[in-house]
């Protein structure tokens, strides 16, 4: 009884559930938001498949580019699908538009490259 005295005395203020819920939506809040920074971040971060996709793509518009007769073409290498695209330059008819684009498995894009290449004269 004694002990049950001193409790009764020394009250402690308790929290009331407006006060609760507010401090679980804060916390919900914060939480909710470095979660999407976190899926930001890894998300946009280079990995090791964007850069091996590059790599491949600058390639392939070196061999485009050092070819005599370039043409339109897709084909696989390293697990991607690599297509070149090939345009005549609108300003000068001269001139061909080369682009090269890597895609993974998903068929996102991973690596693009763009060129303007001097057509050989036949």
């Amino acid at each position: 009884m004694a002990g049950m005295k001193a409790f009764i005395r020394n009250k402690l203020s308790a929290s009331s559930v407006l006060e609760v819920v507010i401090a679980m939506v804060i916390i919900l809040v914060v939480f909710g938001m470095g979660l999407m920074i976190f899926t930001n971040v890894t998300r946009m971060s280079l990995s090791a498949n964007k850069l091996e996709a590059e790599g491949i793509v600058r390639k392939t518009l070196l061999l485009v580019e050092q070819s005599d007769k370039p043409t339109d073409q897709s084909f696989q290498e390293g697990g991607f699908r690599i297509v070149t695209t090939l345009k005549p330059d609108t300003a000068d008819s001269v001139l061909i538009h080369v682009s090269v684009d890597a895609y993974d498995i998903k068929q996102q894009k991973l690596a693009t490259a763009q060129k303007l290449i001097i057509k050989e004269h036949e």
